[in-house]
């Protein structure tokens, strides 16, 4: 998708619906099914190992939506990989890229939902209402059936202001530009789960973003022009 067509496209509306129950695809009742579970351990496996650093697991967890009674069409599996103590800045740095090249590499689904692997400290704050211990088959956080409150007005104006820096950036030959941009929104999704959670205004732009294709526009094209940067055209004088 261009980015110019993103202002001609209807704009993703916010329909939060607290379902009678979890996901059934994923959920009996509120006991994840077997199978579910063997597959969600079977990729947290080769996800550590494609990680490839030694690293001191002490549980699996699945978060999000989908741990939850907000569950909609649009939710992915968000699959966590518990490591003793906290993370540092260096090892989340190889952390996410690692997740993104896994990402690229690996778009595996879960009974048609697509899974997300990250890889958080045990003793960093967790901000979703539902948290289920797959290594212990069990709820560390059980889910309520509570709609969220959602400041509609803020989520649209954010995400308008930064579609429009997005598009500016996109069209700048600039690198630095768009590496701005990409941690400008990766640093207000982390404030706002940091401070309000999984339905705070800054993760919902950012989900509206990535739902858009946004940041993996974004994303592309910093890959893209790292390559032409460490490329020798062809026929360049020698």
């Amino acid at each position: 998708m261009r980015l110019d067509d993103v202002f001609n496209e209807e704009q993703p509306r916010r329909k939060i619906t607290v379902n009678s129950k979890l996901n059934p695809k994923l959920w009996d009742g509120e006991t994840l099914r077997d199978d579910v579970r063997n597959s969600l351990l079977r990729i947290a496996d080769h996800f550590e190992k494609f990680i490839g650093v030694d690293l001191p697991i002490v549980d699996y967890t699945i978060t999000g939506s989908n741990a939850n009674y907000t569950w909609n069409r649009y939710s992915d599996l968000d699959l966590h990989l518990i490591v003793r103590g906290t993370v540092s800045d260096e090892q989340r740095e190889l952390f996410t890229a690692k997740k993104a090249l896994w990402s690229e590499q690996h778009p595996i689904t879960v009974k048609g939902l697509p899974v997300e692997c990250y890889v958080q400290g045990l003793e960093e704050p967790h901000h979703s209402t539902g948290v289920f211990s797959i290594g212990r088959n069990k709820w560390i956080d059980e889910p309520k059936k509570t709609k969220p409150t959602v400041d509609d007005a803020s989520v649209v104006k954010k995400r308008e202001a930064l579609l429009h820096d997005a598009s500016a950036a996109l069209l700048n030959p600039d690198i630095d530009v768009l590496r701005k941009i990409k941690e400008r929104i990766t640093t207000m999704r982390r404030a706002g789960l940091e401070r309000a959670g999984e339905w705070s205004t800054e993760n919902l732009v950012f989900k509206d973003l990535r739902n858009l294709g946004i940041i993996d526009q974004i994303t592309q094209q910093i890959r893209d022009m790292e390559n032409q940067e460490l490329s020798l055209e062809h026929g360049a004088k020698q």
